[in-house]
């Protein structure tokens, strides 16, 4: 009751909360500005997304990005690591914090934010400044808690600086080599968040309102402006052209070359390691594993 009261009470907050009826209803009030989730791609840090094709679908030239088997998994893997979150830390996550509800920003409601939960530290009193964010992930592949992904980074601190919050954590489940569990714990950074904004602002209020397209980062953004090609049309290598070309071909070549120097050096692990399951380090971590198929 207490938690709920503290939640849905912001008269003294930069804040509102929103709690649509429906999925359906969320999703169409996340396009009225900018998600957490987008604030990475923003700032170029994303390397599943760029801004031009984030600016397609915020403009409506591109549909949403459909739902696949690994977002699904995703979602559904949510509740397993809050219950590792809390067991792990001993933190009181808010259970009003689950499901579908949005923080918009008072003075810029482009500015909007939907964190996974809200928790308490152990012990901590349930008091608005102990208020904290999580935020919950599901990889396939390893994530080291001193360099996880700069996106995960920008996500949190979007939602600590719109809801106005000190310090969050982001956790997640792993499933390479093996399955496991981490997490790490991150202190609010205002001069980060300030300079997160000003993109953000740019992008919203200058690319989206004003619909001016933000300039390609990749080959994937110049394929979505010119998606057909004109038949028969040809363009004439300069000596720009022909030198890109050319680091082109020796980047594949050297690339070949340590491929195979790779495998060969695979092949004498392997060999070594006779009927062992696994390499190991001195200070007993596994390095590699080569298993027979069943």
């Amino acid at each position: 009751q207490a938690v709920r009261q503290e939640i849905l009470n912001h008269t003294d907050m930069a804040y509102r909360t929103i709690r649509p009826a429906t999925h359906q209803e969320w999703l169409d009030e996340r396009k009225k500005g900018i998600g957490s989730s987008e604030a990475g791609t923003i700032m170029g840090v994303n390397r599943f997304d760029t801004p031009y094709g984030l600016w397609r679908r915020k403009t409506g030239v591109d549909g949403p990005i459909a739902s696949n088997e690994q977002m699904e998994l995703g979602h559904h893997m949510e509740p397993a690591v809050v219950t590792m979150f809390a067991a792990r830390t001993g933190a009181e996550v808010c259970k009003n914090s689950e499901g579908d509800w949005i923080a918009v920003d008072k003075k810029r409601e482009y500015l909007r934010v939907s964190p996974d939960r809200l928790f308490y530290e152990a012990g901590a009193r349930h008091i608005k400044s102990n208020l904290r964010i999580l935020e919950c992930k599901t990889t396939s592949v390893a994530v080291d808690p001193d360099d996880f992904p700069v996106y995960w980074y920008c996500q949190l601190q979007y939602q600590m600086g719109v809801m106005g919050v000190k310090k969050g954590a982001v956790a997640w489940i792993s499933s390479y080599p093996r399955l496991n569990f981490d997490y790490k714990e991150i202190d609010f950074n205002p001069d980060f968040y300030k300079a997160m904004i000003e993109s953000i602002e740019q992008f919203w209020l200058i690319n989206v309102c004003g619909g001016i397209p933000p300039e390609d980062i990749d080959g994937e953004d110049s394929l979505l402006r010119s998606p057909q090609a004109t038949v028969g049309e040809t363009l004439e290598a300069d000596s720009e052209m022909m030198e890109r070309y050319g680091a082109i071909k020796e980047i594949a070549s050297t690339i070949k070359q340590l491929e195979s120097t790779r495998s060969s050096l695979e092949d004498e692990i392997k060999r070594a390691l006779g009927t062992a399951e696994s390499l190991v380090s001195p200070e007993g971590s596994v390095l590699a594993q080569w298993k027979n198929t069943k």
